[in-house]
């Protein structure tokens, strides 16, 4: 049973009333009220807001949207036995790609058994409405590929459920706020291309379910936190593209099940961890377009499911370690544009399937006559690399 605000007020007044009639004066009493969690008229008229505010009546697809029939007739909208709005669901031919423009309202907050809101690869614009904190059941927000604004709402880190969270390729600015860690049942976080800056909140090592950590394409500032070694579950970490400094942390050697590391242009320095050769699971390698220095650590030789290793545009020094050859599943070595030197080893005609080497400009490098040079020229698809060495 539902109880307006009105009805509470003149039980109040007529309690008060009773008191002043020649009766000695009681307190109050305290009345119960049964909060209003929502119901299927609330979430009709928050879908209505929705649609006018994202410019429903130019949407590719906006069936039934507005008539009397029911919600899980509207294009897009999925309801529970009750009729309450769960899904707005792209696996319907939902909202995605449905030329949504225009803002998204604050009464979403009303739609409080929603679990799946996706409106991504539209026209939207203007910030993410802090209301959607409100949303605890939510385990999916996709706002991906708009043209959102602004900062991204601290208050997301209240949705103790979700599992998904796609911010994917906006105009979004601002830090990264910490409370994300707080999200202790997320399992992706992908906020690429966007136009973040300062650091990357070491609260993020907190997400002990994430396996996908995508921030690549911002303008991220400061060292990676050695926090993020925490984050066993993790399979993808990307942080590309940014302008992120200092040495990489070690700990993240600690990552067994990572399985593509993409570290590449920013401004990291010093050395190469050895202890990324722990990553057994490790699939993809990049970490070109750096201030690396030092030399290839050998113990990278025990990425025996690696197939992508790029290293290209450092300022590497030393020899190419032999260890390298023990990379049975490489297709794509990536060594040029830094300071080797050496003879390329004899072990590296070992991997089979290696269809790209790069190994130009490393003053210092060569390539010995017999079989490393057969081995060069019968690449199926591409190498482009340096001198000979000098006959002895």
């Amino acid at each position: 049973m539902r109880f307006s605000a009105a009805v509470v007020l003149l039980t109040a007044l007529a309690l008060a009333g009773l008191a002043g009639c020649g009766q000695p004066a009681t307190e109050v009493p305290t009345v119960n009220i049964p909060v209003d969690t929502g119901s299927v008229e609330s979430d009709r008229a928050a879908l209505v807001a929705f649609y006018h505010a994202t410019g429903g009546p130019r949407w590719d697809n906006n069936e039934n949207w507005l008539s009397n029939e029911p919600l899980d007739t509207w294009h897009g909208v999925t309801t529970n036995s009750e009729g309450r709005v769960t899904r707005i669901d792209p696996g319907r031919s939902g909202l995605i790609g449905n030329n949504l423009t225009g803002q998204l309202p604050p009464e979403l907050r009303n739609l409080t058994e929603l679990i799946h809101f996706a409106t991504r690869d539209n026209h939207l614009v203007g910030p993410i409405p802090p209301e959607l904190g409100n949303l605890s059941n939510l385990r999916s927000l996709i706002l991906g590929v708009n043209q959102l604004t602004g900062p991204i709402p601290p208050e997301l880190g209240n949705l103790s459920n979700l599992n998904r969270l796609d911010l994917n390729v906006n105009q979004l600015s601002g830090p990264i706020p910490p409370e994300l860690g707080n999200l202790s049942n997320l399992e992706r976080l992908s906020i690429l291309g966007s136009q973040l800056t300062g650091p990357i909140p070491p609260e993020l090592g907190n997400l002990s379910n994430l396996e996908d950590l995508r921030l690549g394409g911002n303008q991220l500032t400061g060292p990676i936190p050695p926090e993020l070694g925490n984050l066993s579950n993790l399979r993808e970490l990307s942080l590309d593209g940014n302008q992120l400094d200092g040495d990489i942390p070690p700990e993240l050697g600690n990552l067994s099940n990572l399985e593509s590391l993409e570290l590449n242009e920013n401004q990291l320095t010093g050395p190469i961890p050895p202890e990324l050769g722990n990553l057994s699971s490790l699939k993809e390698l990049r970490l070109y377009e750096n201030r690396l220095t030092g030399p290839i650590p050998p113990e990278l030789g025990n990425l025996s499911s690696l197939k992508i290793f790029i290293l290209h545009g450092n300022q590497l020094t030393g020899p190419v370690p032999p260890e390298l050859g023990n990379l049975s599943n490489l297709e794509v070595l990536g060594l040029s544009g830094n300071q080797l030197t050496g003879e390329l080893p004899s072990s590296l005609t070992m991997p089979t399937g290696i269809e790209m080497l790069l190994w130009f400009d490393n003053s210092g490098l060569c390539a010995p006559p017999g079989q490393v040079q057969d081995w060069l020229q019968g690449l199926e698809l591409l190498q482009v690399g340096g001198p000979s060495c000098p006959s002895q």
